[in-house]
């Protein structure tokens, strides 16, 4: 017995077909796309956007546009080819309020300020001090340094102190006519006759003639040697033509004899204060 085979109905070949189909239509899609997990880079055109911003616009746009901006403009420069204009910073229009700045960019700004007038206020303290001791220092006057070196002469000792003689002091006597010592008075009545003799021979003419009397005090130093130191009038007659003729004759009547040893024992100067008279008729007393 001869098996018959198996017949096939059209509908289950045409459901053959289209699963082949679909098999090859996925293949050929699997196969065709690609994943990239990386980004593009960051110079891809498609990632960014190059926008000029441009100061004023047109009414016509221009028929074929160099640059992207955002207001349209025609003629906006004078080179023959096209370069990418400089774009300045957006200004505010007019009648806009400008932006607030936040607090914390104002703070900032108040902040760097201070900062800069506290670092200029000491830049100028540091040079005023610097000034300041660059300063010469004043010169002190002449005084000043007489004053110093004479200070600094004192303080110091002088090699030449022991040698040098200081000169002793004179003794002075003073005797008058009521004088009553024996020694001083016998040397004033010799003195007093030598001056009243000199006196008479030389009383003044024109006194004489003008008929002038009076009397003066005179003040005579003698040294040891009988000479004159001093005339001094201590007290005058009135007339200066009196007072000079009696300095004259004291000083023609000198040098008057030495003082006696036993005055010199005392003294070194004998100073005589007697009291002169004058008179047309009577002379020098």
């Amino acid at each position: 017995m001869v098996a018959q085979p198996l017949s096939r109905s059209p509908g289950e070949d045409h459901l053959g077909a289209t699963l082949v189909l679909a098999l090859i239509v996925h293949a050929l899609i699997i196969t065709q796309l690609h994943f990239n997990a990386r980004p593009p880079p960051a110079d891809d055109p498609a990632s960014s956007l190059d926008v000029v911003l441009v100061q004023w616009a047109s009414e016509a746009p221009p028929e074929e546009a160099d640059f992207i901006a955002q207001a349209n403009q025609r003629g906006g420069g004078e080179a023959e080819l096209a370069e990418r204009p400089a774009s300045p910073p957006p200004a505010t229009p007019a009648g806009e309020p400008a932006p607030a700045r936040p607090a914390d960019a104002t703070l900032r700004q108040a902040g760097s300020v201070q900062d800069f007038i506290a670092a200029r206020d000491e830049r100028a303290e540091l040079a005023q001090s610097d000034q300041t001791e660059q300063e010469p220092a004043t010169l002190p006057d002449a005084r000043t340094l007489l004053n110093q070196t004479r200070e600094l002469v004192q303080s110091r000792p002088d090699p030449l102190a022991e040698n040098v003689v200081v000169p002793k002091r004179p003794r002075r006597k003073f005797i008058t006519a009521n004088t009553r010592e024996h020694l001083y008075a016998a040397y004033m009545r010799a003195w007093v006759g030598k001056v009243e003799r000199v006196g008479n021979m030389n009383y003044p003419e024109e006194a004489r003639r003008r008929n002038l009397e009076g009397s003066l005090v005179l003040s005579v130093d003698v040294l040891a040697d009988g000479s004159i130191e001093r005339v001094q009038v201590l007290r005058s007659s009135g007339f200066e033509l009196l007072d000079e003729a009696a300095v004259r004759i004291v000083r023609l009547a000198a040098p008057y004899a030495e003082l006696p040893p036993e005055i010199r024992k005392e003294t070194d100067i004998l100073t005589i204060t007697r009291t002169w008279q004058f008179s047309a008729s009577g002379g020098m007393n």
